[in-house]
């Protein structure tokens, strides 16, 4: 999926855990914020893509130091890193929200990839073949009306978040 789908998509699985843990506003403006982020970490490992030429050294050292769709595009390292997190910081509700909002941004990134033909490594470490569900090409009209479909579904979702 191109880099706005997976942005979008951060967007709405923030939003989507904001509405479900009924977090207040601030709380839950920090979670879509970070599930916006979220959406975008995982790409970090490609070396022309928006996130990794915006953050610099951080960008360039990543994609250079992991393959595309390989370590940071396994689930088990967004969820050690939301254990290590959740373990190691204050219970601070903002804290818990913008850790939570990383997460499920990034698992919706890993989602949207294995709808692609190139799959994700699912199972890694226990194996390194990359499981797809769909056979959706990247850039194609359907790619772009997933993006337009979670754009449409943040909207609703912050819409709900504000007027409940």
């Amino acid at each position: 999926m191109v880099g706005k789908t997976h942005l979008y998509s951060g967007l709405c699985a923030g939003a989507g855990y904001a509405l479900w843990a009924g977090l207040p506003l601030v709380p839950a403006a920090l979670a879509v914020s970070a599930g916006m982020i979220g959406g975008v970490l995982p790409d970090l490992d490609h070396r022309k893509s928006k996130v990794t030429q915006k953050t610099g050294i951080l960008g360039f050292c990543s994609s250079h130091l992991f393959k595309h769709r390989g370590v940071l595009h396994t689930p088990i390292v967004y969820f050690a890193l939301w254990g290590g997190l959740t373990l190691s910081v204050d219970s601070n509700p903002l804290t818990h929200a913008v850790i939570c909002g990383l997460l499920v941004g990034e698992l919706s990134h890993l989602f949207l990839d294995m709808l692609n033909p190139s799959g994700i490594p699912l199972l890694w470490p226990l194996t390194r073949k990359r499981i797809s569900l769909l056979p959706i090409p990247t850039g194609g009209k359907l790619d772009a009306m997933l993006g337009m479909a979670a754009l449409a579904g943040t909207v609703a979702l912050l819409l709900l978040i504000l007027f409940r």
